[in-house]
């Protein structure tokens, strides 16, 4: 999955070794959204783990906007059979044939740069895409799904108490930079909407910083920086 980073390795390795209920999961197909981005990609690379070590028969269906990046990121993985890649923008509805049992919706902006200077774009891609992908997820059926949201989402605090998951600090709508917390506080309530109405079986992660193996070329962020 990653014989280049043996790091990465050891760390997908761990993943496909750990408690993860892989009977229920045999033989499923698994829709990844953002799968040329950090975290998106190492769940394909995980996923294609399980898939060699356990013989899962998962399907893994990876949605990206650029194949030619798909193919830089993942090489010789993608002709091992178990990936097919899926060319979309998630601002336009999507069509998607094959079967879906389950969705992790990880596309996003997440440079602060882009969030600055294309403030529209990454709402949209935030607003849009999600309700694209709760609409697929309504109409395939699936048995689960998870949108990866943000602390981000926690706002600004006074530094006083604990950061608790029923508390919100606040966010400026009128700071252009507010479009990321603001758009994923969004996403957040539109998932609980189509749980509440539809019965969509949708979770929501909030992810703190990721970084570690596996980050990906172009990485601008300090810590890849001073790594």
């Amino acid at each position: 999955e990653s014989p280049a980073d043996k790091y990465l390795q050891e760390d997908l390795e761990n993943i496909a070794d750990s408690n993860i209920p892989v009977e229920e999961l045999k033989g499923s197909s698994i829709l990844v959204t953002g799968a040329t981005g950090l975290v998106g990609s190492q769940m394909v690379r995980a996923l294609a783990c399980i898939n060699r070590k356990e013989n899962a028969g998962m399907k893994i269906l990876a949605l990206v906007r650029s194949p030619e990046k798909a193919r830089g990121i993942f090489g010789d993985l993608l002709d091992r059979g178990d990936i097919t890649l899926i060319v979309a923008d998630l601002k336009d509805p999507l069509c998607v044939q094959e079967n879906v049992d389950y969705i992790i919706h990880g596309a996003a902006v997440t440079t602060s740069r882009v969030m600055v200077s294309k403030p529209v774009e990454t709402i949209r891609t935030a607003i849009d895409g999600t309700g694209n992908m709760l609409e697929l997820a309504l109409t395939k059926k699936v048995k689960g799904m998870v949108y990866l949201s943000s602390m981000e989402v926690y706002g600004t605090w006074d530094g006083s108490g604990v950061v608790t998951e029923d508390k919100m600090g606040y966010v400026n709508p009128l700071v252009v930079r507010s479009n990321y917390p603001e758009s994923k506080r969004m996403c957040e309530n539109m998932c609980i909407a189509y749980l509440s109405e539809y019965h969509v079986p949708v979770r929501i992660a909030r992810l703190a910083q990721t970084f570690g193996a596996g980050i990906l070329p172009g990485e601008n962020r300090v810590f890849a920086q001073f790594a």
